[in-house]
């Protein structure tokens, strides 16, 4: 765990009480590390965390409430200026703190000696949005140094579903994970991506203890097309068994399917259901020839009518506060598209889910951990809507939901009474050809030679006009012209705009109509000349492009954000009297995937026509995830494209 600041840390309690944690939390007076740093070359290495121990302990208070201490003991060590300037504040960023018990802070130096802070690290701040901290001030560290701290705190317990992660931007000699409960209290945990998998431990009495150690953890490095987060080390720990009460798993998704239907699905009062009548009519759904467009209706009317606030007020989930105020928040923006559809009379089924970007959903684990995000799906017409995201509309959610798992709630009906039944479905991405990055162009050179003049066509469908299209709904009218030559200026920063005009505005095009804009364009960037030759930078005419060049070895598998496609048409007017030299540079045909799924591709090719020259270039990804065996095959098609954009065509004259 690297010392972040998180944004939820608040102003400790910093009570002294009598502690009941079950394990000795005070520094070895010998502070030999030799054996965990063996594997390593600690002349050469900029940093390594040699221990990080951490332990959450459920207990009792004397009112027989259950709450959790949290330990965590790390060793870290520094060789660099920077790594020393990275570790001198450790922020104290377990939530849901009440107490601070314990906590000790020490330097080692290179030559042995040792520095001890104690209570005098600790030190109190705030954030940039005013929450109060609190973190140890670490001073005297050095190159070569041991910085080593603990902490114990006392905290609100969660035991419906937690997650500890393991893995980040440093090293790690040894890791070791504890979760200690009472006798009735039997946890269940799983391992991912590599770290031990937790087993029993009977060494203390009275108490049950699940234990997992790993050695040797890599850091995570950043890596373009890659998922970190998800794929980290990381254990998954909750609440199975109380044996005082003879119940097993009560957090599964049995239950949960039916308690989240009875507080969202099926808990509308008869004045609620009319309120929810009267928004239908305004909604214009006569209009509406079928069920997709009737959704579209509902949600553009919601979407649009509504103010859409973060906040876990009450007043913005209860539907006729709803109406009154004008406003709502996730909840409440779940409950009244959930109703308004409902009553519609067009089935619908409740998803939770997670953003595979944190926490890929797992199928074989329940766990409330996964249960973050609430999307709506409708079988009918195989489509998925995001309540409360207002940039996105039906057909099109954030793409961190899809090609992930989810929980999926079936309103079922036994006699007079509803109930939702649950069932584990996959959420799969969009084809490549729903995102689509389309450009036509014709270039020709002024009459100066030196600039050209570009009539420019883009479209966007998909993710593409996601970014763009349904802003126009909410953007300032004194920055939309800023906003609209913003897309135009993604071909390149260094044009002039003389005439654009962008069509299909707002979010109702979305996944309807794509996004245009025409413009026409002028810029001496795509030009230069050595003595007599003109040299074109034709590549530069599709944009910026990412690349895929790293020296490091690749450690993770390719994850995309979205399946995606590009088609280019370029025409350019060859000038009078000139003739092209290389015009066979612009032939690429990359296919590694031909034989094996048809991942990825990417090709161009060109004809000359009288004074024409006219080149076709296409470009898709139809797949989310690649193993990391197929990371030099999908390499090959990112840095084709990237190579097109740096083709120079070289004009001669005749």
């Amino acid at each position: 765990m690297k010392k972040t600041l998180l944004a939820a840390l608040v102003l400790l309690n910093f009570g002294w009480v009598k502690a009941q944690f079950s394990l000795n939390y005070k520094f070895d007076e010998k502070f030999d590390y030799s054996k965990l740093t063996a594997p390593y070359n600690l002349k050469t290495i900029d940093e390594l965390e040699v221990l990080d121990e951490q332990v959450v302990e459920f207990a009792y208070d004397k009112e027989g409430n259950l709450f959790e201490y949290y330990y965590i003991h790390q060793v870290e060590y520094v060789n660099s200026d920077n790594a020393v300037d990275r570790n001198n504040k450790i922020y104290i960023n377990s939530p849901r703190i009440t107490d601070l018990i314990s906590y000790d802070v020490r330097v080692i130096l290179s030559n042995g000696s040792m520095k001890t802070i104690g209570k005098d690290a600790l030190k109190e701040g705030v954030t940039e949005d005013k929450q109060k901290i609190s973190y140890f001030a670490v001073s005297g560290a050095e190159k070569g140094s041991y910085i080593e701290y603990y902490y114990l705190v006392k905290r609100s317990a969660n035991i419906s579903g937690s997650i500890q992660k393991f893995q980040g931007d440093a090293e790690k000699a040894k890791v070791i994970f504890k979760i200690i409960s009472p006798e009735n209290l039997v946890f269940t945990s799983k391992s991912l991506n590599g770290f031990a998998e937790l087993k029993s431990d009977s060494s203390l009495s009275e108490r049950n203890m699940l234990v997992g150690e790993t050695s040797n953890i890599k850091k995570i490095e950043g890596e373009n097309f890659a998922n970190e987060q998800a794929n980290a080390m990381k254990v998954i720990y909750q609440l199975y068994y109380n044996t005082a009460r003879g119940k097993k798993n009560p957090y599964n998704y049995g239950l949960v399917s039916q308690n989240v239907f009875q507080n969202i699905c099926n808990s509308a009062t008869k004045s609620e259901i009319k309120a929810i009548n009267k928004l239908l009519k305004l909604s214009n759904l006569k209009y509406a020839p079928n069920d997709e467009a009737k959704i579209r209706a509902i949600e553009n009317y919601v979407k649009k009518s509504f103010n859409f606030i973060e906040e876990g007020d009450e007043r913005l989930e209860n539907i006729e506060s709803i109406v009154k105020v004008g406003a709502l928040n996730e909840t409440g923006a779940l409950k009244i598209l959930y109703h308004m559809i409902d009553q519609a009379g067009i089935e619908q089924e409740l998803v939770i889910t997670s953003n595979r970007f944190k926490n890929h959903f797992d199928k074989d684990f329940e766990s409330y951990v996964f249960l973050t995000d609430y999307l709506l799906y409708f079988p009918k017409i195989n489509k998925y809507m995001s309540p409360f995201s207002q940039a996105y509309r039906l057909g099109l959610i954030p793409y961190g939901f899809i090609e992930n798992y989810g929980l999926f709630i079936k309103k079922v009906s036994l006699g007079d009474i509803n109930t939702g039944a649950g069932k584990i479905k996959f959420i799969p991405a969009g084809a490549a050809k729903e995102t689509q990055h389309n450009m036509y162009i014709t270039a020709k050179m002024d009459n100066s030679g030196d600039s050209l003049n570009i009539d420019f066509k883009l479209e966007y469908t998909g993710y593409y006009a996601q970014n763009f299209q349904p802003y126009f709904d909410f953007i300032a009218t004194d920055k939309i012209k800023e906003f609209e030559e913003s897309i135009v200026k993604s071909l390149n920063e260094n044009i002039t705009i003389k005439k654009l005009k962008i069509e299909n505005k707002g979010a109702d095009n979305l996944l309807i109509n794509p996004l245009i804009a025409n413009s026409t364009l002028t810029s001496s960037h795509f030009i230069s000349k050595a003595g007599p030759k003109i040299l074109l930078k034709f590549g530069d005419l599709i944009g910026p492009q990412s690349e895929l060049y790293q020296e490091n070895n690749r450690t993770l598998p390719i994850e995309n954000d979205y399946n995606r496609e590009y088609h280019r048409e370029i025409t350019f007017i060859i000038p009078d009297g000139y003739i092209i030299k290389n015009p066979n540079d612009l032939t690429m045909s990359v296919y590694p995937f031909k034989n094996d799924g048809d991942a990825a591709s990417f090709s161009s090719s060109y004809k000359i026509e009288g004074n024409k020259l006219i080149v076709k270039s296409d470009e898709y990804y139809n797949v989310i995830n690649l193993p990391l065996k197929s990371y030099e095959n999908y390499r090959a098609v990112v840095n084709a494209a990237a190579n097109f954009n740096k083709i120079v065509l070289v004009l001669e004259k005749k």
